[in-house]
Parts: structure tokens; sequence; C-alpha cells
């Protein structure tokens, strides 16, 4: 009986350890959970200090919006994992993401790869990473909505480890001044909790090896 209680109480343990982990991080991007708030669920705190990272957005000639995502401090060369959406300037905090991201515009190669999500009700309106490597500079192209004018700024959660993150970081206010003639080439978008599967199934089989194979002193 005392062997049992024991084995269940390592099982617990471990199951809950394996857990702690996977929700620590997010380390193949953000979920949709996330779209609302863009803050990661890391167990921890956002920085209130000026982030140290910033979104650069450069209007091309067809009205869509190339964005350099990078380290603006001394002592920030990198981060791991970030989550960027844009927003009509003029509606203020309660404003929805508009705008589409995308990795192909007629034929032009990906610029920097990354996972697409479909945030409050919109299509691929919110960029992340696809991995956790160090990141030094990331490009990517916003399209405007058809037909938009107006002032729009970008959003960007930036993660440095998962108790360093700076959530909505703010980019300079760019002004779309005629509607856009990019047409986007579709591209998938990651459905939620879809990151997050494959982490779960090895956090399950890990915990039933060690509750049924591993022996207790």
């Amino acid at each position: 009986m005392i062997s049992f209680r024991l084995s269940v109480t390592s099982f617990c343990l471990i199951f809950a350890i394996c857990i702690g982990t996977q929700v620590s991080g997010t380390p193949n991007g953000a979920p949709v959970a996330a779209c609302s708030t863009m803050t990661p669920e890391h167990g921890a705190g956002a920085q209130t200090t000026p982030s140290p990272y910033v979104t650069i957005p450069t209007i091309m000639e067809d009205e869509s919006v190339r964005l350099t995502l990078m380290a603006n401090s001394s002592g920030y060369s990198t981060f791991k994992g970030y989550l960027v959406m844009a927003f009509d300037n003029s509606l203020g905090d309660a404003a929805p993401p508009i705008g589409i991201f995308s990795e192909t515009v007629e034929g032009t190669p990906v610029l920097t790869p990354g996972n697409y999500l479909d945030c409050l009700n919109g299509v691929k309106n919110a960029a992340t990473h696809k991995d956790s490597t160090a990141k030094v500079i990331v490009n990517l192209l916003w399209i405007p909505p058809y037909g938009f004018m107006g002032d729009v700024v970008f959003k960007t959660t930036f993660v440095q480890n998962v108790a360093s993150f700076w959530v909505k970081t703010l980019s300079d206010v760019v002004s779309i001044s005629s509607p856009t003639t990019t047409t986007p080439v579709p591209t998938s978008t990651t459905p939620a909790g879809a990151t997050q599967l494959a982490p779960w199934i090895g956090t399950i089989v890990l915990a039933f090896v060690a509750f049924f194979f591993i022996p207790l002193a």
C-alpha cells in the first residue's frame, strides 16, 4: 500500500512538472487564446520597463507595410518569441486587429517564416514565431483591409525568455493614404491549440512511463 501511494505521488509530481514545463512557454508560437490580451501565460508578470525591442513599419509602394522587429537597446540583441497585430489608430484601445499578414505576395518569396493566427473573428490578422530560436531581426509583411485608408499602429509582444517579456509594444503610427493594390497569396493559418498538441502527447507518455517503470527506493 505504501509503495502504491509513493508511486501515485511520484506520478503526480512528474505529471505536474511536465505540465508546468508545457504551459510555461509556447515555443511554436502564441496560441489563439492570447489574441485578446497579447499576454503570454508564462506564470510571470510582464516587464514594466520600456521595451528594449521595436517594431519598425515601412510603407511600400503598393501600400502594404513591411515590419522589422528587432532590439533597440544595449544589452539586448535577440528575442525568442513575438506576437504582432495591426490596429486602426483612430479607434483606440478597443479596436480589433485589422489587415492580413502574408508570407507570399504576388510571387515574392517568404520574408521571415512565421505562424499566422485568426484572431477575434479575423483571418490571418496576427503573426507569431514558428520556433523559440534566438532571433536578431524578423521581417514581416502586412496588408491593409481592402479599401482601407487611415492611420495604423502595430502592437507587438516581445518575449526574451519565459520570465522576461514586454506586452503590446507600440510602433510609430503609419498612414495608409490610398487603397492597397497588393493581392495576398493564400497561406495556412495555425488553428487554436494546434501547436500545443505534440507537447501534450509527449507529456502524457512521459508521465505514464514514469508511473509504471520508474522504481521507488
